[in-house]
């Protein structure tokens, strides 16, 4: 196992994309987003260059500003809905991530505990996990956050809830946010530069230790 996870009494895994694969769409997520936030009212131009749940959240954000407490509840509420429908659809067939069960099973023979931190919909990771039978202790999908990554609440629900010390946790993830989350609550990280990914996200976020493989942490 490599030294960075050798005294890490809990490693804080994201799901999709770094121990899972369901083919996710998030272009399709961010443009069904934003033809709703549009529904507002909402000039959705300066929204553009954000992920699906960060257009979402700065729309809420306006119109809680403006004043428009109901309808920012009910925008939020029909995007999270909308978001998990294509989630559940995209997710119907997810597949392991090479190294993932030696990884997870190696972890857990020497006690550490295992995390999911997930921006991903709380029934849909379930579903995922289950389908495929990754082992964890603790899931925390956005539904269980008021902010989600790269805020750090996703990481300091679990540190919590487990009275674990930051510097005792490592957190892995395949995109910057992940990274972001990590650094913010303490925590040493993991960036997987994805094979099949031609630029390398963490270029401006850069982790501990930077791998291409999940399975190079073995």
């Amino acid at each position: 196992m490599h030294a960075i996870l050798d005294d890490a009494d809990a490693v804080l895994f994201d799901l999709d994309g770094t121990l899972v694969e369901t083919g996710i769409d998030f272009s399709r997520l961010r443009a069904a987003s934003l033809q709703l936030i549009a529904e507002y009212g909402i000039d959705t131009a300066p929204l553009q260059e954000l992920d699906a749940l960060g257009a979402v959240e700065q729309a809420v954000n306006a119109l809680r500003e403006a004043g428009k407490e109901q309808e920012s509840i009910e925008l939020r509420q029909r995007a999270f809905a909308r978001l998990q429908a294509m989630e559940m659809a995209y997710c119907a067939s997810p597949r392991p991530v090479r190294g993932v069960y030696d990884l997870l099973d190696a972890l857990r023979s020497r006690g550490a505990r295992i995390g999911i931190i997930t921006r991903n919909d709380c029934e849909v990771s379930l579903r995922t996990l289950n389908a495929l039978q990754i082992p964890y202790d603790l899931l925390v999908s956005r539904d269980d956050v008021r902010q989600v990554k790269p805020h750090p609440e996703h990481v300091q629900v679990v540190l919590q809830q487990w009275n674990l010390a930051p510097a005792r946790c490592v957190v892995v993830g395949d995109y910057w946010m992940d990274v972001e989350a990590g650094k913010a609550a303490g925590c040493r990280t993991v960036g997987i530069w994805r094979l099949d990914v031609p630029i390398n996200p963490f270029r401006h976020h850069p982790p501990d230790l930077l791998v291409r493989e999940l399975r190079e942490l073995l």
